[in-house]
């Protein structure tokens, strides 16, 4: 059980938390080694000592009485863990300040500045689109098929910070898209390989949502900015080019560009502006050509209802390894 707690903890909270056995027994009083049983646990660069509820728990007033003596015996913070308690005890713990950590995720570590609550159960099932850093995740392994990678390389690479690389590799993980190994000297860092082809693609591909925020006109776009939309899919198939240019930028160029785009539709219908895309992420960072990433384009471009457009999207994935229709 308490495996569940340190392996849960390094993937939501800290990837170094270690979670060991109390090693002076004799140091702790016989009635109290019947209550708990007792491990060290570091966590957050924060050496605390994890007491396991062996049976039933006391009441709050002898648990305070049990933490004030054990932690008076360790000189360290006493956190609670068990499988599971009432909404009253809970709420009677958080109350009194006593720290604890739940099988299920729930924890309250006020020492920590830590109080993460039960998540909804079926919000797993609702999330059936890949969140923005997720998407860029998955993009990155496809594209980089032999990569084995940690959370702070990987952070590193794509310019995001740790938290938001751990949550992007927790999700591919929890989709069973990329697995992971234990390795290191320590033991305490985790690296991070996708599975192989197709079904790399086939299980994440319904995963993708199209990564355009929103669509401007422009008169010149930005000298950055890439072939995208039915522009880029022109050149990829024999589809005929659209009536005018297609571009991507992200978000982030779009806040640094001074553009003045059209917002009259009868402007924008009589003159061949530019149709800016902006993306929830950057298109630079997937390819190196002058058009958009391929899975970016089919995901941008899917729900198109044209056959003409469905056709020319298989026809442009078939040149890949992974793609098997």
């Amino acid at each position: 059980m308490v495996k569940a707690a340190e392996t849960y903890l390094q993937e939501n909270i800290d990837d170094h938390v270690r979670i060991e056995p109390w090693p002076d027994k004799n140091t702790i009083p016989v009635f109290l080694r019947n209550e708990y049983k007792f491990y060290n646990m570091s966590i957050l660069d924060t050496r605390c000592i994890l007491l396991e509820i062996l049976d039933e728990a006391p009441g709050i007033e002898t648990i305070q009485k049990h933490i004030k003596r054990i932690e008076e015996i360790t000189g360290r913070q006493s956190v609670l863990y068990c499988k599971e308690i009432t909404r009253y005890r809970r709420k009677s713990l958080i109350e009194k300040r006593i720290s604890f950590v739940l099988e299920d995720g729930q924890m309250f570590l006020p020492f920590l500045g830590l109080n993460l609550k039960k998540v909804c159960q079926n919000v797993e099932e609702k999330a059936n689109t890949f969140s923005v850093s997720a998407q860029l995740a998955y993009l990155y392994f496809l594209y980089n098929k032999e990569t084995v990678i940690n959370t702070t390389a990987f952070a590193q690479k794509m310019g995001v910070t740790v938290m938001t690389a751990s949550r992007a590799l927790n999700d591919l993980y929890n989709a069973k898209l990329i697995t992971c190994q234990i390795c290191g000297k320590t033991g305490r860092s985790k690296e991070y390989r996708r599975i192989p082809d197709p079904q790399y693609f086939e299980k994440g591909r319904a995963y993708l949502k199209s990564p355009v925020k929103k669509v401007i006109y422009v008169k010149r776009a930005p000298t950055e900015a890439l072939i995208a939309g039915l522009d880029a899919l022109s050149e990829l198939t024999m589809l005929n080019p659209p009536e005018r240019p297609v571009r991507a930028i992200s978000r982030g160029q779009m806040d640094k560009e001074n553009l003045e785009h059209e917002k009259n539709k009868d402007i924008v219908k009589d003159q061949k502006l530019v149709e800016l895309e902006i993306w929830d992420y950057d298109p630079k960072q997937l390819t190196d050509k002058s058009y958009v990433d391929i899975v970016s384009l089919y995901a941008s471009l899917k729900e198109t209802k044209d056959e003409r457009v469905e056709q020319a999207l298989k026809e442009a994935l078939r040149g890949e390894t992974w793609y098997t229709d």
